[in-house]
């Protein structure tokens, strides 16, 4: 039923000249007219269109002006129109019932909703250029085997819409088999599939060096934490690890916990050098932290220090500076009751460490 609507409502979309009777300066004013691009894009656009095929002139089907009409149809905005139309400007050269209406509903029966789909397709013109026979279907049904459910693999296309441009047998498939043979839970595997597709989709030599990466770091394969960890190390070199521990461990820390850490939150590894500079500047200097109380939760290191470390602690001065963060302090005991009974007890600066980490912004704004 939705496929005849789509169908009907294309079928109304009216035609106008074809490319073939434009002259090259011509065909420069309709891609700015008629598609926004700016002079220059337009120009460049034109150089890749080639309007007559030999001798044989290109067919009223082929008509421009139906092409946008068609984009309009699904959805698509001006701007998105323009963008496609700059990435790749022979879709308006395309017979779009033959080869984009096909695409575009399968799409949508899939289970994407139309705003989904128009982004993901602005910003990657080939999910309407790969074929839906030899690969879109094929990728869709492969992801369809370990997902189990339409919603999660569109959820995994908009991670990575990659995966309607590869062959997943070849390319994911290896990978996944790695995973398995080492005892990773079927259940992690969908995970990773779903949230961090590209890591599957890596050369089978360079994922087969991220999981020994890991596997040395000491976690367990049917460990949660271990997918984590493989799609942290699997985004960096090991020179570039080795790179980031080095500048841990110039703050005193020794190897064993500083890997300990990496275990406990992997996603410390993929923080700038810079930014770890910056942070335990802020901890030692502002706070007066010693390294190992940074260290004891990784967490600190992953929250912005412009947007979270720094505000949160001109207002812990400034409650200090009002006499407003006394033992009695509603703030404060607000603050410490985010933290638990087992982080009061585990953190000696207690009350800066839960104002820095606690969800509590509306709180201190209404207090």
């Amino acid at each position: 039923m939705h496929l005849l609507r789509m169908s009907i409502r294309f079928s109304r979309i009216p035609t106008f000249g074809n490319f073939s009777t434009l002259q090259a300066p011509s065909v420069t004013s309709y891609l700015t007219d008629a598609c926004g691009l700016s002079p220059a894009a337009a120009i460049a656009a034109a150089s890749k269109i080639s309007f007559i095929s030999g001798s044989r002139k290109v067919s009223s089907k082929h008509n421009p002006d139906s092409v946008l009409a068609f984009f309009r149809s699904y959805g698509f905005t001006q701007s998105q129109i323009t963008k496609l139309i700059s990435m790749y400007p022979r879709f308006l050269l395309s017979d779009p019932v033959r080869t984009l209406q096909p695409k575009m509903d399968f799409y949508l029966s899939a289970g994407f909703s139309t705003s989904t789909l128009t982004k993901l397709i602005s910003s990657d013109a080939d999910l309407l250029r790969s074929s839906l026979k030899n690969r879109i279907i094929p990728a869709f049904d492969f992801l369809k085997a370990i997902l189990h459910t339409n919603e999660d693999v569109v959820a995994a296309v908009k991670r990575s819409t990659w995966i309607f441009h590869v062959n997943l047998e070849k390319k994911m498939e290896p990978n996944i088999n790695t995973l398995r043979s080492i005892g990773v839970p079927v259940g992690s595997i969908a995970k990773l599939a779903k949230i961090h597709p590209s890591v599957l989709m890596q050369s089978t030599g360079r994922f087969g060096e991220s999981v020994e990466r890991v596997l040395k770091m000491g976690l367990s394969p049917s460990d949660a934490m271990f997918i984590r960890a493989l799609h942290s190390l699997s985004s960096i070199s090991a020179v570039t690890l080795k790179r980031k521990l080095e500048v841990y461990k110039s703050f005193g820390l020794p190897e064993d916990k500083i890997l300990f850490c990496v275990k406990q939150k992997p996603m410390i590894v993929n923080l700038s050098e810079e930014n770890i500079r910056k942070s335990f500047g802020f901890f030692m200097e502002m706070l007066k932290w010693k390294p190992e109380f940074v260290f004891s939760s990784p967490v600190l290191l992953t929250l912005s220090l412009e947007k979270r470390l720094a505000p949160r602690f001109s207002v812990y001065e400034i409650l200090l500076s009002k006499k407003l963060w006394g033992e009695k302090s509603i703030v404060r005991s607000e603050l410490e009751s985010h933290c638990g009974d087992d982080g009061k007890a585990s953190f000696p600066h207690c009350q800066t460490f839960c104002l820095l980490t606690s969800p509590i912004k509306e709180f201190i704004v209404e207090k």
